[in-house]
């Protein structure tokens, strides 16, 4: 019969439950039992390191050989049964997902089908948000919008999905003009205005005007305050609420946070590890998909096109920033930012689970209470090969370090609080 390893991840909490099954030998170094005889390829030296050949557990260990092949090696030196190797955290995994630490328990040697439980509880996957608010003249009406809406339509909604998160706002709290200080209430900002909230809260001081948001965050000078809140481990997420356009070009910053200084925080370019959200100028709510739009809300300067370049560039939202109420806005944007991170799920690592056949990998969906029973999502290309049905993809199918969700798959696994996933794999050395 065909065991299974199963690899199980609870989205509410991103828990993972690993099972590694396999029959007697499996999870242990056998014992050698060869005998000496004159023929050398039957030793017990051989016998005995085909018995310890491999240790138990996910990550194969240092199982014991036989004796010499040339002595007819003792019965009694096979591998030990509890040498199974360190089942450590995946070299390889995207830092943007949740990863794990194991605590491995070897199974029984002598047991029948003997099967290896491991438990894992992974860390929360962090995110890092960046807020960068236009402090020129006409910016009054929307900065007391970000101060009115930051805490309860935005950080609550984060804070309530269990991320661990942070947010760094780039702008001045103590501005010359006091309708124009951007200073963030408790429970997010610290009593004092303008002053850090750690670990949650950091503020960078600096005064933004109209067209030098991009100019300012990526400078010798600004740069190395915002890097010093930033973990470079973390996803991040942009919002920049302006009015005008950006002095600076969409690829110029997009290479500063890829190639210049800020380079290993932010991905690469075939991986980017940044999403960018725009409150600007557009005259309605626009996707990540809608192309570029050239019509602006009327109190508006422009409609932002640097800004509307990098949001189509990493999949962010546009919003007009001449709406008079920010809640829906910033509840989307949260959202959005919440739900980016629950459709991705960290693989198990060949040093974890043997050697494994990614091509026949299944993904069953178990909803939460009440739900109907499981559902297998089947594996694809890419995501352009998810279309409208579920389903799920690799990062690299050839050494895949993450799954992601299809967009249908992800909108139904992403509102269930309750959701579980399981990676079914095939059994260790099947």
């Amino acid at each position: 019969m065909r065991n299974s390893v199963h690899v199980a991840a609870g989205l509410g909490l991103f828990g993972f439950l690993f099972f590694a099954c396999g029959g007697g030998d499996a999870g242990s170094g056998g014992e050698g039992s060869g005998t000496g005889g004159a023929s050398g390829a039957a030793t017990g030296g051989a016998a005995g390191a085909a018995g310890g050949g491999s240790g138990g557990g996910l990550n194969p260990g240092g199982g014991g050989t036989g004796g010499s092949a040339s002595t007819g090696g003792s019965a009694s030196t096979g591998g030990s049964a509890s040498t199974g190797g360190s089942a450590g955290a995946d070299g390889g995994a995207d830092v943007s997902v949740p990863d794990a630490t194991f605590v491995y328990s070897p199974p029984d040697a002598g047991a029948d089908d003997a099967c290896a439980a491991v438990a894992a509880t992974p860390t929360k996957p962090p995110v890092d948000v960046i807020w960068i608010i236009d402090q020129s003249s006409s910016m009054s009406d929307e900065i007391a919008q970000v101060k009115t809406n930051v805490n309860g339509h935005f950080a609550n909604i984060i804070q309530d999905s269990g991320l661990d998160y942070r947010v760094i706002m780039f702008a001045n709290a103590q501005y010359p003009v006091a309708s124009r200080r951007v200073c963030v209430l408790p429970p997010l900002g610290a009593a004092d205005c303008g002053a850090d909230n750690p670990p949650r809260f950091f503020q960078v001081n600096q005064n933004v005007e109209s067209l030098d948001s991009l100019l300012l965050f990526s400078s010798t000078t600004w740069w190395p305050q915002v890097k010093s809140h930033l973990r470079p481990e973390s996803f991040k997420a942009f919002v920049e609420v302006t009015d005008d356009q950006s002095s600076l070009s969409a690829a110029n910053f997009d290479e500063f946070l890829l190639k210049g200084m800020a380079a290993g925080y932010f991905g690469t370019a075939a991986q980017r590890r940044y999403v960018f959200h725009s409150i600007v100028g557009v005259a309605s709510p626009l996707g990540p998909t809608a192309p570029k739009t050239e019509s602006k809300c009327p109190s508006s300067e422009n409609p932002g096109p640097q800004y509307q370049e990098l949001s189509m560039l990493t999949g962010g939202m546009r919003h007009p920033v001449c709406d008079n109420d920010y809640s829906t806005v910033f509840k989307d944007i949260a959202t959005s930012i919440v739900n980016s991170l629950a459709c991705d799920l960290a693989t198990p690592g060949a040093s974890d689970a043997g050697v494994l056949d990614w091509s026949k990998v299944k993904l069953q969906y178990t909803p939460g209470a009440g739900g109907a029973g499981p559902a297998t999502f089947q594996q694809v290309p890419g995501k352009a090969s998810c279309g409208a049905a579920d389903g799920f993809y690799y990062d690299d199918p050839k050494n895949p370090t993450k799954v992601t969700l299809c967009p249908a798959s992800c909108s139904a696994v992403s509102t269930d609080k309750g959701a579980k996933l399981e990676l079914l794999l095939g059994c260790l050395g099947s």
